[in-house]
């Protein structure tokens, strides 16, 4: 046989194995799934909970992501990607379950069609941000939706006996998807990759919410003076696409508080009873968590607009000895805060008018918090009123405690009793007597704590003699000491502002409502939702002065640089084929 047909023959092998291999590789991947994210921080991998839940969806999902078209500006455009990729991910585990669409709410040239669009949007709380980009030398601004609505449809029968019929149930919700931080413009790459940490977050959060068919009970606590209904409304409602909301008195009824899977301590102004606090001890001892909101001091911003001075006092609500062996103490002191919200007083305007001006005012901080935890990350501003300070107690090895909440780096504390006056917001504040900064104000404790009735055998309340349980199963609490922070102002006319609103400026302190929900879901055991929001990405950002400067090279470099390495490849592949034949 000669040479030229040998190498046919070894050719044609080569061709038959490589198709077998192909075959082959095809048939086994219909069975076996594997994928490899080679990326540090794997950016591109699902979480065990998100895998687990997407393959045992019931219900179908459908993502409308409005986030499309031409003008969108690079760092949108990157942002879309990395949501298709999300996305992409979320089909392999969730199959057919899952499907998503990309649209643009702003291609209709038809202004009717166009502002429908943007009324549905908005109805929804997906607000649109406005960009200013720089094109052939003018400045252009681009309105745009970094949001999506999330559809979840579930097909099933309802009925007894014959009485059977098919049902569908279909629920829909609006996700914001960028998280901004106020100090930075709106399409700064920092808060693009903020909002890439938080995708898979936000998206499963919000397909849990909607697949929920029974919702587990939490309460809000009546009976010591709480915040009202329409205090808490908006929270509630926030609240109520994750848990059937309750609310009620403990009455000293024992063990009237067990079935509940949190409970939330609002803004309380009357001392507990002892019954009531046993009650409320025992739930904890048995596993039971609680949020406190509550105001160590008398002070009220409605005292200050009826009076000149108001003079802030200790409020004792007969808590102090409960938190205590749980380990945390409130103390009985406001924060004055220089990053702090306004408030509004009447001046004198012109000629006899008057009008409302904005002042600083340093018993209302802002708050950002710095702590990297599931509850804290990526919060936005937290405005609170009248807030006071926190210490952790005790050295229990069974019992964590983390800070989730500080005051500002230029703050400082001052004890009660002390007069408040509007007259202090005309005297120019020194930073450097502001040196007392980040006291704590929010605090998680978890683990096994030890009751506020130990050392009792029982306690009889009501008709009933109860068992004193001393060491608790493993709970966890979190203390924050304002009680407004949960609270919604209410209009002259009676409605609900919501959570956070602020009606001098007329802005929305979000990160109010994003704790009081992230807390409440960590108290419920939704640990394993909650860890998502701790996948970190890693900012790899491209310095700018760097590359303006070497703009020209680099471009040069970009378009040379794949012509010398083709050339070399074709060079060193001539080269090996006349010495391989040469040979022969």
């Amino acid at each position: 046989m000669d040479i030229k047909k040998q190498r046919k023959i070894k050719a044609v092998k080569n061709l038959v194995a490589v198709i077998a291999i192909i075959v082959v590789a095809n048939i086994v991947s219909q069975f076996v799934f594997c994928r490899w994210d080679l990326t540090a921080e794997k950016r591109f991998s699902l979480t065990p909970f998100t895998k687990e839940y997407l393959s045992q969806l019931k219900g179908n999902v459908m993502v409308s992501i409005f986030l499309d078209g031409d003008e969108l500006p690079v760092t949108f455009k990157r942002m879309k990607q990395e949501v298709k990729d999300k996305l992409d991910e979320f089909k392999v585990y969730g199959g057919r379950k899952i499907d998503y669409i990309f649209v643009n709410p702003t291609a209709s040239e038809n202004k009717e069609t166009r502002y429908g669009i943007y009324k549905r949007l908005t109805d929804k709380g997906l607000h649109p941000v406005e960009i200013e980009n720089q094109t052939e030398g003018q400045s252009v601004k681009t309105m745009i939706f970094p949001s999506a609505i999330i559809n979840y449809t579930l097909e099933g029968k309802t009925g007894i006996g014959n009485n059977i019929h098919d049902t569908t149930i279909v629920r829909e919700i609006g996700v914001n998807l960028l998280k901004t931080d106020p100090q930075l413009e709106v399409g700064d790459e920092k808060n693009i990759f903020n909002s890439i940490e938080t995708l898979e977050y936000e998206i499963i959060n919000a397909i849990f919410r909607l697949s929920q068919i029974t919702k587990p009970e939490i309460a809000f606590l009546e009976g010591h003076g709480e915040a009202d209904e329409n205090q808490v409304v908006d929270i509630c409602t926030e609240l109520s696409d994750y848990y059937d909301v309750r609310r009620g008195a403990i009455n000293s009824v024992a063990g009237i508080l067990d079935r509940f899977k949190a409970v939330v301590i609002a803004k309380p102004i009357k001392p507990f009873s002892e019954d009531d606090k046993f009650v409320l001890d025992q739930y904890i001892m048995n596993g039971g968590n609680v949020l406190w909101l509550i105001d160590a001091t008398t002070a009220s911003i409605d005292s200050l607009y009826s009076s000149p001075s108001s003079v802030v006092t200790a409020l004792d609500i007969n808590l102090g000895d409960m938190l205590f062996s749980y380990g945390a103490r409130l103390n009985a002191d406001l924060i004055r805060d220089l990053q702090c919200a306004p408030i509004g007083l009447a001046a004198a305007g012109q000629g006899t008018s008057t009008q409302i001006k904005l002042f600083p005012w340093e018993y209302y901080p802002v708050l950002i918090s710095k702590a990297k935890h599931s509850v804290t990350k990526h919060l936005n501003y937290l405005r609170c009123q009248f807030v006071g300070t926190i210490d952790t107690v005790g050295n229990s090895p069974n019992a964590k405690k983390t800070v989730l909440l500080t005051s500002g780096k230029y703050s400082k504390v001052l004890p009660v009793p002390v007069a408040l006056s509007f007259n202090e917001i005309n005297v120019r504040q020194n930073p450097n007597n502001y040196s007392n900064g980040f006291k704590p104000v929010g605090v998680l404790l978890e683990g096994c704590f030890e009751s506020a009735f130990a050392q009792r055998p029982s306690r009889t309340i009501g008709d009933k003699i109860v068992k004193v349980k001393e060491k608790s199963d493993s709970a966890k609490m979190i203390i924050v000491s304002d009680g407004d922070i949960a609270i919604n102002d209410i209009s002259a006319q009676g409605e609900a502002y919501p959570l956070g609103f602020d009606r001098n400026t007329r802005t929305t302190f979000k990160g109010n409502k994003e704790f009081v929900v992230n807390a409440v879901n960590y108290l419920t055991g939704n640990s394993d939702l909650m860890t998502i929001r701790m996948k970190e990405v890693k900012v790899r950002l491209l310095d700018k002065q760097k590359t303006n400067s070497m703009r020209t090279k680099l471009a040069l470099l970009n378009v040379l640089m794949p012509l010398v390495l083709l050339a070399l490849a074709g060079f060193v592949v001539n080269f090996v084929r006349k010495r391989k034949y040469t040979k022969n």
